[in-house]
């Protein structure tokens, strides 16, 4: 099964749906208050990308941004709609959406959703996407797990060794084999990819835009209250290139 369908079909399982649901409680994550306070336009016309039940939705919303929710998994969209009937939720796919060219002002994708798209060429088609979609003035919030300061552990050289990779002198398509990952959560499957910084730092160029703010999560914002639903993972900041 592809990446993609693996894990839209694991989105829309019950006990999936039903974590998410009650998930929203959390409410937006320091580094995400903290980022949305400083980057984002006041009241402007914002996507949130992979929006689940809604934990980020809900806040913006209640912000005063003209907030869209969009999720793939329509039993996600289901849910979100059943907590709070005000808000803009849609089914769709950020990898080709209907939306208008330079229709946001902002636009988030949280919880590392953007490593969740199977391959190098298709998340940068959702990056090319969220930069026809976003104002040239625009900001994109976006978190990825990261390599580099793991891939001199055991788990990873274990992986590496058996795959074949040296992890000294990696080519580019090692580096993509590499950080592929298959993770359980709840009896289903997911796909993950991690990337090393310099990937991302690619993708971002390739798509036309810049980055704005780079930082270790932790270094930003420090230990979370739901750390333990959290990884070690990057913040970026990124907006389209004059």
């Amino acid at each position: 099964m592809a990446t993609e369908k693996k894990n839209e079909k694991s989105y829309n399982e019950k006990e999936i749906v039903n974590y998410y649901s009650e998930f929203i409680s959390a409410g937006l994550f320091l580094y995400e208050e903290m980022l949305i306070d400083k980057y984002f336009s006041v009241g402007g016309k914002t996507l949130d990308i992979g929006c689940g039940a809604g934990r980020v939705t809900i806040p913006l919303y209640k912000r005063g941004f003209q907030v869209v929710g969009m999720d793939y998994a329509e039993k996600m969209i289901d849910a979100a709609s059943a907590l709070n009937e005000n808000i803009d939720y849609r089914v769709g796919d950020i990898l080709s959406t209907q939306f208008e060219d330079q229709e946001f002002d902002n636009i988030i994708f949280s919880f590392n959703g953007l490593m969740l798209i199977g391959t190098y060429e298709e998340r940068l088609l959702a990056m090319k996407e969220i930069r026809r979609i976003l104002k040239n003035n625009g900001k994109f919030i976006f978190t990825t797990p990261y390599l580099d300061n793991k891939v001199d552990k055991s788990y990873w050289m274990e992986k590496a060794e058996a795959i074949c990779i040296n992890v000294n002198n990696m080519t580019w398509e090692q580096q993509l084999k590499l950080g592929d990952e298959i993770l359980e959560d709840y009896g289903s499957e997911f796909f993950l990819h991690v990337p090393f910084i310099t990937e991302v730092k690619k993708m971002v160029e390739e798509a036309g835009m810049e980055i704005l703010f780079s930082a270790r999560r932790l270094d930003y914002s420090g230990i979370e209250k739901m750390e333990d639903e959290l990884d070690d993972n990057y913040l970026w900041v990124i907006a389209c290139k004059e």
